[in-house]
């Protein structure tokens, strides 16, 4: 099915808005005809002028107080209801933007963890910005002075000439039709040139977040040269491509003026020659002049606000797109709540791959967990830990077979559901740059101080956090780096405390830590672990001896399970780990 283009989507965006656009355009409408009237106005006065030394009759005085009026009123009636339009058309666009921005950016939080692993998160938001942007630019270009306007103003004129004299009407229209074939032609190059050139400055943002974000390691190996050189050409090879579509903007203008000036001529040689043949008034001929003036200006706003529309339409597009992407993981219309866990986590015959074509992330895994005991999962990296986890999250279903908790297939239930009877505890946590209070107390609403403190002394993370520069309320810097990493542990402890949950996943919570930190995280852990059903990721064997099962996870399949003294005879990849971890 062809998708709509930008220019149609953002229009459909104005839908619950109809009855403020139909007003707003009657409203342009009643001014773009209080403008006109000053040259009709200005043709009487005109007319009546020349009669008056023509006839030598009685001065005209009245007239042209009130013709003086008239225009007066005209004038200031009309930027009245302009600057009135203006400002409601901005309130109109603006929330239609926030609108745009608040959809992509909601279901980019809500697609699949299979989007997120391939998808860069700071590109991602770079093409929010820019396509939030290119919507208020598209949206106030159609609705503002320069496109729906100046169109009333161009019809207005050229419908007045027509009944004042075909002949005029038909000079100011004829270049029309070349006008637009040709800025037709040369705006869809420019929108080819422009979706490159988007993709390009795409890449320039995120190199740009990938280097600020690792500038220390940068310094440490003395790059600063060598990636800011690297910045230059990202930045000058998107300017090159971008100054092709420059050039062909200056050939619309070239096209525009040309035709505009002879449309011009035309209009005087014409004008000029009714009048000479007494076909015509002076005041008429000057209306002829003043009305092509008025329908060639809307016609140098649209040289300007096509190759922008298409210009600015490739990147609402990359906006459109985050909005558009699917949803592979949804709850059923029916789902229900998920009862607290009282019996067991079972997987049954349960199958993952990542795409068509690839192989089995994990395969044929048949495991039961009972309630309040400890797993704990082991096995060389991309064995398939991670993807037991995620398919326990129910970051992604199962390519064939079930997850059961209790007896509730995980597609049966509400996704919400399950993830609140589950904390998390990651290898490498990220904190918001936020207080140490609301990184704590992240996920969970109306939330009192005294929890928070009792959740950060049972994870042992009182006393460092109260030595912090504002104790509670000390913001942690981007992604908590104001904090060690064992700091930063025992924060992601103290939110699984205080979460409360029934399964708890600790994800190799341990590794890259020094003794001392790995002491307090340890003794944290088992006050955490108490009474709950948890399963751990490690590496390092040390740290899963005192679980219940440990289950040796081998390409993707589970090769062996029991306690540590079994496995050490029953399964060869557990034996190959304890002897490069414990051969000395």
């Amino acid at each position: 099915m062809k998708k709509n283009g930008a220019t149609v989507r953002i229009l459909k965006l104005f839908k619950s808005q109809k009855k403020m656009v139909a007003f707003l355009l009657v409203l342009i409408t009643i001014a773009v005809g209080l403008d006109v009237s000053v040259p009709l106005i200005s043709q009487k006065l005109i007319d009546r002028l020349i009669a008056f030394f023509k006839e030598n009759s009685a001065p005209p005085f009245m007239f042209l107080i009130v013709s003086a009026a008239g225009i007066l009123a005209a004038t200031v009636f009309s930027r009245a209801l302009h600057s009135f339009y203006n400002y409601h058309l901005f309130k109109m666009v603006t929330s239609t933007e926030d609108n745009a921005r608040r959809s992509a950016f909601e279901n980019y939080l809500r697609l699949h963890a299979l989007f997120h692993h391939r998808s860069s998160s700071r590109q991602i938001i770079g093409r929010i910005e820019r396509g939030g942007v290119a919507i208020y630019a598209i949206a106030h270009d159609i609705f503002g002075q320069n496109l729906i306007p100046p169109l009333i103003v161009f019809v207005s004129a050229v419908v007045i000439l027509f009944v004042k004299n075909p002949f005029i009407a038909l000079a100011v229209f004829a270049p029309l039709p070349i006008y637009i074939f040709a800025v037709r032609k040369l705006t869809e190059k420019i929108y080819q040139i422009e979706k490159v050139v988007n993709e390009q400055f795409e890449d320039v943002s995120k190199e740009a977040y990938d280097v600020a974000g690792n500038v220390l390691t940068v310094k440490k190996f003395a790059q600063e040269s060598a990636e800011a050189a690297k910045q230059k050409r990202l930045m000058e090879k998107a300017r090159a491509t971008q100054y092709g579509a420059e050039r062909l903007w200056s050939i619309i203008e070239n096209i525009q003026t040309l035709l505009a000036a002879i449309g011009r001529i035309g209009v005087i040689l014409l004008g000029g020659f009714f009048v000479l043949n007494g076909q015509s008034t002076i005041g008429e001929f000057v209306l002829f002049i003043s009305l092509q003036n008025m329908a060639y200006s809307p016609l140098a706003q649209l040289s300007v606000v096509f190759p922008r529309l298409r210009r600015n339409g490739a990147r609402a597009e990359r906006l459109f797109d985050i909005i558009d992407e699917p949803a592979r993981v949804v709850d059923k219309s029916d789902a229900e709540i998920l009862p607290p866990l009282e019996k067991a986590i079972v997987f049954r015959d349960v199958s993952f791959y990542y795409g068509e074509g690839r192989q089995m992330a994990v395969r044929d895994l048949n495991v039961e967990i009972p309630a309040r005991r400890t797993v704990a999962l082991v096995g060389r990296s991309g064995s398939g830990k991670t993807t037991f986890i995620n398919l326990l999250l129910r970051s992604y279903d199962p390519t064939k077979g079930e997850i059961l908790i209790d007896g509730h297939n995980l597609k049966d239930i509400k996704r919400k559901s399950l993830l609140e009877q589950i904390a998390v505890v990651p290898q490498e946590l990220d904190l918001f740059s936020r207080s140490i209070a609301d990184n704590i107390a992240y996920g969970k609403v109306e939330i009192n101080r005294d929890d928070v403190i009792q959740a950060a002394r049972t994870a042992l993370a009182h006393d460092f956090i109260m030595k912090t520069e504002n104790g509670y309320d000390t913001v942690v810097g981007e992604r908590g780096m104001k904090l060690s990493g064992g700091e930063r542990q025992r924060v992601g402890i103290a939110r699984a405390v205080l979460r409360d949950p029934k399964i708890l996943i600790l994800d190799e919570a341990t590794s890259h830590l020094d003794t001392e930190s790995e002491r307090l995280i340890s003794q944290a852990t088992d006050a955490l672990v108490k009474n709950r059903t948890t399963i751990i990721i490690a590496h390092r064997l040390s740290t899963v001896l005192g679980a219940d099962t440990i289950l040796v996870f081998n390409d993707g399949c589970i090769e062996a399970r029991g306690k540590h003294e079994e496995l050490l005879e029953t399964s060869p990849t557990y034996q190959r780990l304890y002897s490069l971890q414990f051969q000395e």
